[in-house]
Parts: structure tokens; C-alpha cells; sequence
């Protein structure tokens, strides 16, 4: 496809995770596809999720651990239908009841990656605890459990930092952030901003510091349709401004940070104003534009340049809002090529408000 957009220094492509399973069947499959239709463009890191449906497949799983009992039956296939459990009365909750099995997924795609000679890094998908635990229990178990979640993340991460080195990047992955700053009262958003950025910090410098991360902040996607309505871009540049307060005080890299902009098969806003609350992000923040909707490419571009005078500077990446699990295989191709295209047009000059 030839793009109508002029072409200078180049942004890199993100791959938020998932791809449609006739695409990705298995994880080499979906590297060699990536590869294989990413043109000229530089791709920051392979994804190898397997399960098109982010943590559908784990939910669903969680009915064969004898830790867990049935709360309330589902089938995962819409919110409405997600599966709730509560942990069996008289047991102590472990780490091998909850583990998400990265390491072993995590050494099969480092060899299919070697074997396609890729140099792009693996892209490790990490739920945040706090998202796998409430989808787990749900919200009012949380509590109780969600220690035992974060200790699993950390360990599994650990392992596989410590095995794989710079061959994998790791992905912190939620949408219970910005929907929770969107459930509270305004006045309270502050204050939950910090303490979400905080459980997100925990994870990241309890894990080695060799380990190279990206967030990405999500609204939802099962279905191709999101979670929740979002109010803007506010709450993402709130809580990312607190995760990075939180990182520097204890002298620790801030991660690179994906902000949706579209969301479920919403495309990015229209109007300028929508992103100017990108103006009070943190300097020094990589940001991953997630504005690009293969349906609208005139508007993914335009909102990419509002969000660069937003911030005045290039952002790192381009990408989609989500994976492209929920996607056809033409639309996630089509998807690909609009980011190749958008992730090589003219930049921002650097100091540009």
C-alpha cells in the first residue's frame, strides 16, 4: 500500500500483544506474519501471546485448579459472561494456583524467535496483579489475595529477565486503572492515581533492573469492544505522572508508556482539544500513540499529530488501542500497514509546543 503521508525519521512500531488466532495459531506463525507484513518499518518487540482474548483462556483454566471453586459460571465470552471464582474454604492460597506459566511459554517463543533469525526482543505479556486478581475473585475477594498474585508475577518475571536477558521485553498490562480513576469521585482521583501507580511500581522494581519495560493502559477490548466509555486522556496522563513521581524518587527508569486513544472499534477523537492533557505529561516519558484504526487512517494520522503538539516532541511508537486478537485477519493487516505508514511520516520537530 502506498502511503499518501511524507516520510522522515522513523517512529517504531508497537505490537501491543495478541494477534487473530488464523494468523498466529502458534507463536512462531504469528512472529513470522509480523515480520512477514510490517514492511520497512522498526518493530520494538514480537509479541507471543497465544490466547487471543488476553487472560481468557487463564479465567477459564482456573475451573481446573482444585484451589478454586465456581462463584459464578461464564464462559468469557463478553463482560457479562466473564467467570468469577472464590478460593476453596480451609485453603491457603499459593503461588502455583495463580501462575500465569510465562517462564515455560516465554522459552518456547525465545527458540521460535532464534530459529526466524529476528532480531526484533520477545514481547512478554504481564497482566498487573491487580487486574488478574479482580478478574479472578472479583473485586471484594481482591484484597485478600492479591499479594499471593503480585509474588507470582514477580517471581515469574524474575525468571525469565534472569534466563533471557535482553532477548525479552516485558508488557505491564491494565485496564483496571483507567477504570477505576473513571468509577471514583473527581476528588479522589489523585489520590487513587498515586496508589495504583504505586501497585504498578511494586512490580516493576521488584523485578531486576536489567528488565526493560512498557506499560500499557487499556479500556478493554474482548469483543473489540471496550470495557467502559472513556472521559479522556486526563486519568492516563494522571496516573502515568504519578507512576513516573514514584520511579524517580526511588531512582528507578520509567518505563515507556502505551496511551490508547481509540478504544474497542471507537476510533481516536477528532477534535484537538481531546488531547491536550498530554501537555501536563512528565517530561522525559517515552509515550506509544495508540491512534491508529485501520478504518479511519486520515483521522489515526491526525490524531497523531495532535498528540505530538500535545506533547511537544515525537512519541517513541505508534500502535492500535489493543491487540489485534479481535480483529479479522485483513483488519489486523490492514492495521499494520496503516502503522507502518503513519510510524514513517514527518515528525514533530523536538520543543514544539
Amino acid at each position: 500500500m502506498a502511503s499518501p503521508f511524507p516520510r522522515s525519521e522513523t517512529r517504531r512500531v508497537h505490537l501491543v500483544g495478541s494477534l487473530p488466532r488464523s494468523v498466529a495459531p502458534d507463536v512462531a506463525s504469528g512472529m513470522r506474519w509480523v515480520l512477514d507484513h510490517v514492511g520497512s518499518a522498526q518493530v520494538g518487540a514480537l509479541p507471543c501471546d497465544v490466547d487471543p482474548n488476553w487472560i481468557i483462556d487463564y479465567l477459564l483454566s482456573r475451573a481446573e485448579v482444585p484451589a478454586f471453586e465456581v462463584a459464578r459460571p461464564g464462559d468469557g465470552s463478553c463482560y457479562a459472561e466473564m467467570p468469577v471464582y472464590r478460593v476453596r474454604t480451609g485453603h491457603r492460597l499459593t503461588v502455583d494456583d495463580v501462575a500465569l506459566g510465562r517462564p515455560r511459554e516465554i522459552a518456547a517463543a525465545v527458540r521460535a524467535r532464534r530459529e526466524l533469525g529476528a532480531a526484533p526482543p520477545v514481547q512478554v505479556s504481564v497482566p498487573s496483579s491487580l487486574d488478574l486478581s479482580v478478574f479472578t475473585v472479583g473485586l471484594a475477594q481482591m484484597p485478600r489475595v492479591h499479594a499471593v498474585f503480585e509474588q507470582m508475577i514477580v517471581g515469574e518475571v524474575t525468571r525469565i529477565a534472569q534466563r533471557h536477558g535482553a532477548e525479552v521485553t516485558f508488557q505491564l498490562e491494565s485496564p483496571a486503572v483507567l477504570y477505576a480513576l473513571q468509577r471514583v469521585p473527581p476528588a479522589a482521583r489523585p489520590a487513587t492515581a498515586r496508589l495504583l501507580a504505586h501497585q504498578l511500581a511494586r512490580i516493576i522494581t521488584a523485578t531486576p533492573r536489567s528488565a526493560q519495560w512498557t506499560l500499557h493502559l487499556c479500556y478493554g477490548d474482548l469483543g473489540h469492544r471496550a470495557l467502559f466509555r472513556p472521559a479522556g486522556l486526563r486519568h492516563a496522563a494522571l496516573v502515568i505522572n504519578s507512576l513516573a513521581a514514584r520511579l524517580r524518587t526511588v531512582g528507578h527508569p520509567v518505563p515507556a508508556v502505551h496511551i490508547p486513544m481509540a478504544h474497542g472499534d471507537q476510533p481516536p477523537p477528532s477534535a484537538a482539544s481531546a488531547y491536550v492533557p498530554l501537555r501536563d505529561l512528565a517530561r522525559g516519558v517515552e509515550v506509544i500513540a495508540g491512534c491508529v484504526d485501520e478504518r479511519h487512517p486520515e483521522l489515526s494520522a491526525r490524531a497523531l499529530r495532535y498528540t505530538e503538539a500535545a506533547l511537544g516532541q515525537p512519541v517513541a511508537g505508534v500502535a492500535a488501542a489493543c491487540g489485534h486478537g479481535r480483529r479479522t485477519a485483513d483488519e489486523a493487516r490492514l492495521n499494520l500497514e496503516l502503522s507502518e505508514q503513519l510510524a514513517q511520516t514527518s515528525r514533530l520537530p523536538a520543543g514544539v509546543r
